[in-house]
This record gives C-alpha cells, sequence and structure tokens, in this order.
C-alpha cells in the first residue's frame, strides 16, 4: 500500500512540474553578453631587484653578496621605502661546473666557482620616487633588476563598478530584443563573468655592470584598464 502512494505521489509531483517546463520550453531564452570598463592610473609599482655574486669557493661569493644586500637594503631605506614593502623573494648558491667535452668521457664536472643569487620584491607606494629608486639600486650594486609593474590598491572596487556596468549593458540588450520579438524577460537563467585587470607592459630592466646612474631613470606609468564581460541568459514571458 504505501509502495503504491508513493508511485502516485511521483507521478503527482511529474505532473505538476510539466506546466512549468513546458512553459519554459514555449516561451524560450535569450543570451547576451554585457561589457563594463574602467581605466584608473596606478597608485603603486612592485619591481623585483638584487645581487648576483661569484666567487672560487661559496663562502666569499656569500660574503660579497651579504655586503652588496646590505647596502642596498640601506639605499632603499633612504629611498624612503618602509621595511613592510621588501620581501625576500628567492635566495640561491649553487656552483659554476664545466662538463667534460665529450660525452665518452668518465669524469665528473668540474666546479669552477660558486654563484650566490639574492633577490627582493619592493613595492614602491609613492610613483614620483620610481625612477630614483631605480637609479639607487643601480648605484647601491644591484646587478639584477627586472619586471617593473604596477597595481592599484581599490582593484576589487574597480571590478565591482565594472561588474555593474556589464550587467546592466547585458540587461539592456536583452531587453531591447525581447521588445522587439514581442515578450519580455522572466527569471534569469545563468549568468557567467570573464576578464579583469590589464596593465601597461612592465618596463624589462637588467643592469649588466654596476656602474653608478648620473641621473633618476625615466618611467611612465600610463594607465591600467580593467574589464569584464558578462555572459547572461533569461527565460522569455510569453506575454
Amino acid at each position: 500500500m504505501m509502495k503504491k502512494s508513493l508511485i502516485t505521489l511521483t507521478t503527482l509531483l511529474i505532473l505538476t512540474a510539466l506546466p512549468a517546463a513546458a512553459e519554459e520550453m514555449k516561451s524560450g531564452t535569450i543570451s547576451v553578453s554585457g561589457e563594463g570598463s574602467l581605466r584608473a592610473a596606478p597608485d603603486m609599482a612592485i619591481v623585483s631587484a638584487g645581487v648576483e655574486s661569484r666567487a672560487k669557493n661559496a663562502k666569499d661569493a656569500l660574503a660579497d653578496n651579504n655586503e652588496k644586500m646590505a647596502a642596498l637594503m640601506a639605499e632603499l631605506k633612504k629611498a624612503g621605502i618602509e621595511g613592510k614593502n621588501i620581501q625576500t623573494s628567492s635566495f640561491n648558491i649553487y656552483p659554476q661546473l664545466i662538463y667534460p667535452k665529450s660525452s665518452n668521457e668518465a669524469k665528473a664536472p668540474e666546479v669552477t666557482g660558486y654563484v650566490v643569487s639574492n633577490r627582493a620584491t619592493i613595492r614602491i607606494q609613492d610613483l614620483g620616487s620610481i625612477g630614483s629608486v631605480l637609479t639607487a639600486l643601480v648605484n647601491a650594486g644591484s646587478n639584477d633588476i627586472s619586471g617593473l609593474t604596477f597595481d592599484i590598491s581599490n582593484k576589487e572596487q574597480l571590478l565591482d563598478e565594472a561588474r555593474k556596468q556589464a550587467l546592466a549593458d547585458a540587461r539592456h540588450k536583452a531587453e531591447l530584443y525581447a521588445a522587439e520579438l514581442g515578450s519580455s524577460l522572466s527569471s534569469l537563467q545563468s549568468l557567467s563573468e570573464s576578464g579583469g585587470f590589464s596593465a601597461p607592459q612592465p618596463l624589462m630592466m637588467r643592469a649588466a655592470k654596476m656602474e653608478a646612474f648620473s641621473s633618476d631613470v625615466p618611467v611612465a606609468e600610463g594607465e591600467m584598464a580593467v574589464s569584464i564581460t558578462v555572459n547572461a541568459n533569461w527565460y522569455l514571458k510569453d506575454d
């Protein structure tokens, strides 16, 4: 008896859902994309800088590297960079090897010296000081500077505003199409987004020699763009 009741209840639920499903199939859906974009000037910069030292033995290479990194940190402090904005990104010690000229030689690689590399990521919050900071790094002995990029501290606020623009654009298009079809929008079926920030291309800078710079490095910040695209699907009402 209970089994028969369950079958009847299941059948009733299916029959109840059929009209709604049939209505959706009858009314159809509309799919559109919307875009929202903003441009803003960056308010911070990030650069990777470090020192690479070479010597016959690891001890001398490390001592030379430590001395130069200490000088580099002192120059950054003079340039107004706080300690919280400096973070070690990599530290390596490895031997310089000379391998046998012939693969047939049963001979181990020869160690000719050691290399010590210490790199840090530096966040520059005063964009007006970028040129002087880069100059100070080179003058302090940094021979490995690369990857200058820009960033915005309130990115999430800009992204949210772009999302609102994108959704409003999508809804406007959908309502326009629906009206032309003699219908109107019902409930939202699905929504997805893509996009994000597009920063200026990073300035790649590498000081091959530790030569002092007589003037600040010229740097242009440009603008950063944020662009969000949404893909939205709405059910159409059968008006």
